[in-house]
C-alpha cells in the first residue's frame, strides 16, 4: 500500500494543474472575444460566457487546495465540464463566425 499513495498524488497534482491550465485558457479565450460575435455565433452573450468560463477557472483553481474542490469531486468535475463546454462547442463556432466561414 505504500506505492499507492504517491501515484494517487501525483495523478491527483497532474489533473489540478491540468484543469486550473484549461480553465484559465478557456476564461481567458473568452473574454478576448467580440461580443457580436457571440450573437453571430447564435450563442449566450459574452458576459454570460466570460461568467461561466471564470467561474469554472476558479473551480478549477481551488482543486490545487482540496476539499470540496479537489480533482475528481463534483464541484471540480462541474468547473471542467463548463470550460470543455465552451472550448469544444462555443470556441468553433466563435472562430468559425470571426474568420467568416468557409467560403
Amino acid at each position: 500500500m505504500d506505492l499507492v499513495a504517491p501515484v494517487i498524488y501525483i495523478v491527483n497534482l497532474v489533473l489540478a494543474v491540468g484543469g486550473a491550465g484549461l480553465g484559465i485558457f478557456a476564461a481567458v479565450d473568452a473574454v478576448s472575444r467580440r461580443s457580436d460575435a457571440f450573437a453571430a455565433a447564435d450563442k449566450q452573450t459574452k458576459g454570460t460566457w466570460a461568467g461561466i468560463t471564470v467561474g469554472c477557472a476558479v473551480a478549477l483553481g481551488l482543486g490545487f487546495f482540496g476539499g470540496a474542490f479537489a480533482p475528481q469531486s463534483l464541484l471540480w468535475l462541474a468547473g471542467l465540464t463548463g470550460s470543455l463546454v465552451y472550448l469544444l462547442d462555443v470556441r468553433p463556432r466563435l472562430r468559425e463566425v470571426q474568420r467568416g466561414g468557409r467560403w
